[in-house]
């Protein structure tokens, strides 16, 4: 019963993160048209998948331990090394680019600035990388392969 509750949380707190991630693209498009207001629902988007994130991350590290796997185990070491790429896309390319369109705008920024922020491409691969790699993340956990055919066993 704790299993299955415990499950759930982990779902359905990272599908929903995944989901507000994906919003937050959707009102970036919107806002590489100079608007602000889409631009500043995609950062709201974008605090709430994190927190959502990291509530489906604690509940997965409870898993383990209910599960009784070992943190040795291929396809856990595999999501861990996945989730690590991701902290560093998200700390290095996507976390000053929100601090800048944070700082915009809070002040009056303008449509144009608004719209530069918007549309910037590295920033843009950056979050799709992250929305990418917790796919990755998400195969993983459901697959849970062997890798045995990668060590020849």
């Amino acid at each position: 019963m704790l299993y299955t509750t415990v499950l759930m949380i982990h779902t359905g707190a990272t599908l929903a993160a995944l989901l507000s991630f994906m919003a937050g693209e959707l009102f970036l498009a919107m806002a590489r048209r100079g608007q602000w207001q889409p631009a500043r629902m995609a950062l709201l988007a974008g605090r709430s998948a994190h927190l959502l994130l990291n509530a489906g991350v604690l509940a997965g590290i409870v898993l383990v331990f209910l599960g009784g796997w070992p943190l040795w185990t291929p396809w856990l070491l595999a999501a861990f090394a996945v989730i690590a790429a991701a902290m560093v896309v998200q700390k290095k390319f996507v976390a000053p680019w929100q601090t800048r369109i944070e700082s915009a705008l809070g002040g009056e920024a303008a449509g144009v600035q608004v719209e530069a922020f918007a549309g910037e491409k590295s920033a843009l691969i950056a979050r799709v990388a992250v929305i990418a790699l917790f796919g990755v993340v998400a195969a993983l956990m459901t697959t849970k392969p062997s890798f045995a055919l990668l060590v020849g066993g």
